[in-house]
């Protein structure tokens, strides 16, 4: 009996790791022009940079700083570039950028396109809101 219990209970978390699969990114947000994207992974406070134009601008990922109160897009803002080239869809080929935020706080990010360490006016997507 107790054999039989053991294997369906070892048979139950089988399928639920299975079924996990890959982890997939909270959310994203991409430029005006929809030739940059940044997917925003909660799971290890991972950011996924992927240019996807071959037009020599690089991909500018802005945040504001994380909170566990109420998060707004006024709140003071931290940026990173990407400027390696052109990655295409492939998130194999994505750049990468870890942070370590405080578990549960929120922040909002968008994304824009870059040329010489400048900001590329007008090139900012929306503002999209994810937490940590």
């Amino acid at each position: 009996m107790f054999r039989k219990i053991l294997t369906v209970v070892i048979a139950a978390l089988g399928l639920a790791v299975a079924a996990a699969g890959p982890a997939s990114a909270s959310d994203s947000a991409s430029t005006s022009d929809s030739c940059g994207a940044v997917y925003f992974y909660s799971d290890g406070d991972t950011f996924k940079f992927l240019d996807t134009c071959s037009d020599g601008h690089g991909v500018l990922l802005y945040w504001t700083t994380p909170t566990t109160g109420q998060p707004h897009t006024s709140d003071t803002g931290h940026s990173k570039a990407y400027t390696g080239g052109y990655t295409g869809w492939n998130m194999d080929n994505a750049y990468i950028y870890d942070k370590d935020f405080t578990e549960g706080a929120c922040f909002y990010y968008r994304v824009g396109l870059t040329e010489s360490g400048g900001y590329i006016i007008g090139s900012y997507g929306s503002w999209t809101l994810s937490c940590a």
